[in-house]
């Protein structure tokens, strides 16, 4: 598929794909704890809460969020608001009751479906907009309301460009943003991702470690298996214990992680080794992997691991390595379909190896930030958007992540990467997670600070700290050693699992004694 342009004028993205649920009948969609569901399930669930959705007032453009792990109310809730023509927003079950609060308000959702847990959480909701509060347990649980559901009931007749449904930045910055996405992303990302470049086909079983409320999530484990008829499985593991148990559990073939979870999995090989045997593939995004991490586990698991990256604003994947041509490090090459160019502050290319921004266009690029003039402004540029990455492009087409524009900072007029310096930590065999952030020493100087987390059977100590520092003098220049090593019981983490160093700079964190 290289355009949308064949999309037909009428184009629902829920029906496009119930309409390919219903070709697949009884093969496996979801598997979720002990249970399954069938594509043919899953299209008679999503019609009949779309039929409750409608009784209960939730009209076309209506918002509605859903506050759920991965489960099969997620999804169901997800596509019958969808076929409605209302626009679903998930909310990620990770962000502070604080921030769940703003978003049920920025997005004026008019339904929120939750758990009762949750709900007791969030005490009073203060949205004035809110009409309905449905869960998926308690005393009315969500599936009872849903199974009294009769005829289906017809989708809106949307367009390919029309809002089909909002995501939340994970807002490590400021507030998070409501993304809004058009009907046609969908289709878009899993032609030219899922099986352009992945080659996903119908006997896969896809188990992802980011959840549906996160962009590289909704794709993984909801429209990419569904566009190819594959089984995918709705997790709520927490760890990588978890995930080590959920993998030997349902033996998936594709395994879409993240870096913290590969490290987390290769630090406790020694008491509880992955059964890998079942996978054929494995995919990281959401950060920068560390070259270190991607050399433990192919020597570990004899694989490799295909490293992308996407943003929330393009939906998923631009740019990835493909499996037999990874180069470890790198972001891969662009995904074709998009365009991906390194630019300098000017917006001209830059020379292979020159550090610039980074830009892509793509048909998968949102409509807009919600309510956010003047940060849509700032980022798309006609069907450009500007990611506020930092990268280098090498003469053979791929990509390195240098860090955010706001990450990447200097010290005696010199450019550090805070990602040289993490991968560099990971190699020492006490270090489990590492972040590196400056540390203003007064007005004129900047020093390079370490946090780092350890590895069950170490401890902080002075000995260690200058067994750490020895590794990093003997691999980076003498501006890039940290002067300060500090250790964590864990590294502070966004929703979408990016190191926080917001919170780090703030230096509120209690250190490891």
């Amino acid at each position: 598929m290289e355009s949308v342009s064949a999309l037909p004028k009428i184009f629902n993205i829920a029906a496009y794909f119930l309409d390919l649920a219903q070709q697949r009948g009884e093969r496996i969609a979801f598997y979720y704890q002990d249970q399954f569901y069938t594509y043919a399930q899953v299209r008679t669930w999503v019609q009949r809460i779309a039929k409750l959705l409608a009784e209960l007032g939730l009209d076309r453009e209506n918002r509605i969020a859903i506050l759920l792990p991965d489960t099969p109310e997620f999804v169901f809730t997800f596509w019958g608001a969808i076929w409605l023509g209302s626009l679903p927003v998930p909310i990620n079950t990770a962000c502070t009751a604080d921030d769940i609060q703003y978003i049920l308000q920025d997005s004026r959702a008019k339904i929120l479906v939750t758990t009762q847990a949750w709900l007791n959480n969030l005490g009073k909701i203060e949205s004035p907009f809110l009409q309905h509060v449905l869960t998926i347990d308690g005393d009315r649980p969500l599936m009872s309301l849903v199974v009294q559901q009769g005829d289906s009931i017809a989708c809106a007749a949307t367009s390919p460009e029309e809002p089909a449904f909002w995501l939340y930045t994970s807002g490590s910055t400021g507030r998070p943003k409501g993304v809004i996405h058009l009907h046609q992303s969908m289709v878009v990302c899993a032609e030219l991702y899922g099986k352009g470049v992945l080659g996903l086909r119908e006997n896969d079983i896809i188990y992802s470690v980011a959840k549906m409320p996160f962009a590289y999530g909704l794709g993984n484990t909801l429209y990419m298996p569904m566009a190819v008829g594959a089984a995918a499985i709705l997790s709520d593991a927490a760890n990588a214990f978890d995930v080590i148990a959920d993998i030997e559990k349902y033996q998936p073939t594709i395994l879409f992680g993240i870096p913290g979870i590969y490290a987390g999995i290769l630090a406790v090989h020694e008491i509880a080794p992955l059964n890998s045997s079942s996978l054929r593939l494995c995919v990281s995004a959401a950060e920068q992997l560390p070259k270190t991490i991607w050399l433990k586990w192919r020597q570990t698991h004899g694989m490799e691991i295909c490293e992308g990256i996407g943003t929330t604003e393009l939906l998923h994947i631009f740019l990835s390595n493909t499996p037999s041509e990874c180069r470890p490090g790198t972001s891969g090459r662009p995904v074709p379909g998009y365009d991906v160019q390194v630019v300098d502050e000017q917006g001209i290319p830059t020379q292979p190896g020159e550090i610039g921004y980074l830009q892509v266009s793509g048909e998968s690029l949102m409509l807009g930030y919600w309510n956010r003039l003047r940060e849509t402004r700032n980022a798309l540029y006609g069907t450009t958007m500007q990611t506020g990455d930092k990268y280098v492009c090498d003469a053979d087409g791929y990509f390195r992540f240098m860090g955010r524009k706001d990450d990447f900072f200097k010290v005696n007029g010199m450019w550090v990467s805070p990602f040289e310096v993490e991968d560099v930590l990971l190699q020492h065999e006490s270090v489990l997670d590492a972040a590196v952030v400056p540390e203003a020493q007064n007005e004129q100087l900047t020093r390079v600070t370490a946090y780092v987390s350890l590895k069950a059977g170490y401890e902080a100590s002075n000995d260690l700290e200058n067994s750490i520092r020895q590794t990093l003098k003997a691999q980076l220049q003498s501006f890039k050693v940290p002067k300060t090593i500090h250790f964590l019981k864990t590294i502070p983490r966004t929703p979408t699992g990016k190191v926080h160093r917001q919170a780090l700079l703030r230096n509120t964190l209690v250190e490891v004694s």
